[in-house]
């Protein structure tokens, strides 16, 4: 296998400033979940959904509405029109968080990498966050699309890619999953997705200069043969989730090769990793990356937490697992190295390589951290 990593070790530093997260204010637990859930789908046995709910991994889920208005949320129209204000809304809140944590100006900004893909918005999101934010009008703008799950890592290593040229680059990414739910799809993959994803945003600050975790390198992969396992079906219903139940032994049987592969190009081996930062895409997907890299227990416990506090908010999740591990004083030996990884639609992959070792928890680490 042929790789190709943008390598940001050798040419001029590139480093995390900071990272922030942001939530809607309505939640769900599991018994809640298992109420709505047993409504929708009254052809299921009442038993197995609660089965399902209660393995899941998710404790707790934040919802731009209250679980009634998402099912009565109408056409694709009404669901992409509710996308554009909570949407806006929240990235703005992520990214000023942010900001405030890496101690940067609105106008120290030279560039935006904004992901998102559960709705639809031309222009992007990121035209909104210009005035709301106080951004520069000469900006670089790089709104990016249709990467689901993946977007989050693969922005955040086009960040430091920008960054090494000597840019402070903003990376937001927003995903309100409830709104692609389709409440008169009575799949099981239907039932899986509205048990799995939730609604939130991230926002992170890369710079040429640190402190903060350095970014020393980040690739892309392609899984051949998997483009039919995770995506969108796109028609008038909306966004009906593909998520098939082959993906798990697909992440468990392709991704060790490929991360050895990645991690080969960059000069090293799997063996130096001593912190994983994997997007929590379900307890399944994660049990698998356990068992493949023989982690102990605990070797994926910040991605375990956010599927457990906030579920899986697709684009923003590896964001929210990065700060999670970071505000919790996550450490590593001097010679070790961080990866952080995640899985899209394609099946495609995004890894990212980062120095861990000189990595302080910010000042108000708590603050917004859940």
């Amino acid at each position: 296998m042929h790789s190709n990593p943008m390598i940001l070790a050798r040419s001029q530093p590139a480093f995390v400033a900071s990272v922030a997260t942001a939530f809607p204010e309505h939640t769900v637990d599991q018994g809640r979940t298992i109420d709505v859930l047993q409504r929708l789908f009254p052809e299921e046995d009442p038993g197995r959904v609660e089965s399902l709910v209660r393995r899941s991994g998710v404790q707790r889920r934040f919802l731009v509405e209250p679980p009634e208005a998402v099912l009565d949320a109408g056409d694709f129209t009404g669901r992409n029109r509710r996308y554009h204000g909570a949407a806006l809304e929240l990235s703005a809140r992520a990214a000023e968080l942010a900001l405030e944590r890496a101690g940067i100006e609105p106008g120290e900004v030279d560039a935006i990498v904004d992901v998102s893909c559960t709705g639809i918005a031309i222009p992007a999101l990121d035209v909104g966050l210009v005035p709301r934010l106080g951004l520069r009008h000469d900006l670089r703008r790089f709104p990016i699309t249709e990467l689901g799950c993946a977007a989050g890592a693969l922005a955040l290593g086009l960040a430091g890619s920008l960054a090494r040229t000597g840019q402070t680059v903003l990376v937001t990414a927003v995903e309100l999953c409830s709104l692609t739910l389709c409440p008169g799809d009575r799949s099981r993959t239907n039932l899986v997705a509205s048990v799995l994803f939730g609604d939130g945003a991230a926002a992170a600050l890369v710079r040429p200069e640190g402190p903060g975790p350095r970014l020393l390198a980040s690739g892309s992969r392609l899984i051949p043969d998997s483009a039919g396992v995770m995506g969108f079906d796109v028609g008038s219903h909306g966004l009906r989730i593909v998520l098939e139940r082959e993906l798990p032994g697909i992440v468990a049987e392709r991704l060790p090769p490929a991360v050895a592969d990645f991690m080969r190009a960059c000069g090293t081996t799997p063996e130096r990793l001593g912190l994983h930062l994997v997007h929590p895409g379900g307890r399944k997907i994660l049990e698998a990356y356990e068992q493949r890299f023989g982690l102990a227990p605990g070797g994926l416990i910040h991605s375990r937490r956010v599927l457990s506090e906030s579920g899986n908010l697709s684009s923003a999740s590896i964001l929210a697992v990065l700060e999670q591990a970071w505000a919790r004083g996550e450490r590593v030996r001097a010679e070790q190295l961080a990866l952080l990884l995640a899985i899209g639609p394609g099946l495609s992959l995004e890894l990212s390589l980062l120095d861990w070792s000189e990595v302080e928890p910010w000042p108000d680490a708590s603050r917004g951290v859940r």
